[in-house]
């Protein structure tokens, strides 16, 4: 299965992409009918002061944020690509077109190929005329093996919370003022009675690994489906 937002991921060659450019700057369209991304650990209590923080179902649960409360809609972007001001983007967001992959034990960093994001003429190079990554491949390749490092250390912590029975099955309705009600479910949360009642000996190993902030954010965060039910109000309004 491929990873969201990547339909054409292609590993970066001089041969293939030496007279290639990046487009820029890209804007957000990309993104727009993602209602929901993946956040790794260390992002996660910046990250719930804009969205609601959720967790996926399965054996090693995965923090994300939530976007959007229909179906392949981000609250987030507008018709013109944009992020909402101010708001926090996420690090798998910020990432694109970029994303690691791996060939044996080699590392490649790949791009996604399309049309609106390398040109022949437009934009940064990819390569120097001798061949080599230009600076802006350079720093992708560090962005993503930080993000790389980020999302192994969020691993533990998803299987951590479900070995403790701290996920609980939700499911999130908004009324809107149009009469339209809007229902999202098949997502975990801390269950926050459950957590209070953890034994010191469960809650001060939580703490000695540095996962109560992020806890503690993601608990807050529910406070945000209103912020996303006044959003996806505003966003039916543009659309009608």
């Amino acid at each position: 299965m491929k990873p969201i937002f990547y339909d054409n991921p292609a590993p970066l060659h001089p041969a293939r992409h030496g007279g290639l450019r990046l487009r820029a700057p890209l804007d957000y369209r990309f993104a727009a009918k993602a209602n929901a991304v993946p956040l790794n650990l260390a992002e996660i209590p910046l990250a719930g002061q804009w969205y609601p923080i959720a967790f996926t179902v399965g054996e090693a649960p995965r923090p994300m944020a939530i976007l959007g409360l229909r179906e392949g809609e981000n609250v987030f972007v507008n018709r013109a690509g944009a992020w909402l001001e101010g708001a926090y983007v996420p690090t798998y967001v910020r990432r694109f077109p970029f994303i690691l992959s791996r060939d044996g034990e080699a590392e490649l960093l790949c791009i996604e190929e399309r049309p609106e994001i390398l040109s022949p003429t437009d934009g940064q190079p990819l390569f120097s005329a001798d061949g080599q990554p230009a600076e802006l491949l350079r720093a992708a390749l560090r962005f993503c093996r930080s993000a790389q490092t980020a999302d192994a250390a969020t691993e533990p912590f998803g299987k951590a919370l479900r070995d403790l029975d701290l996920l609980d099955t939700r499911t999130a309705t908004a009324n809107l003022a149009s009469g339209a009600r809007l229902s999202l479910s098949g997502f975990l949360t801390v269950e926050e009675t459950r957590f209070r009642a953890l034994n010191d000996e469960a809650f001060l190993e939580l703490r000695r690994k540095g996962w109560l902030s992020a806890i503690y954010a993601q608990i807050q965060s529910t406070l945000n489906w209103t912020r996303l039910a006044d959003l996806a109000e505003a966003a039916g309004a543009a659309a009608a």
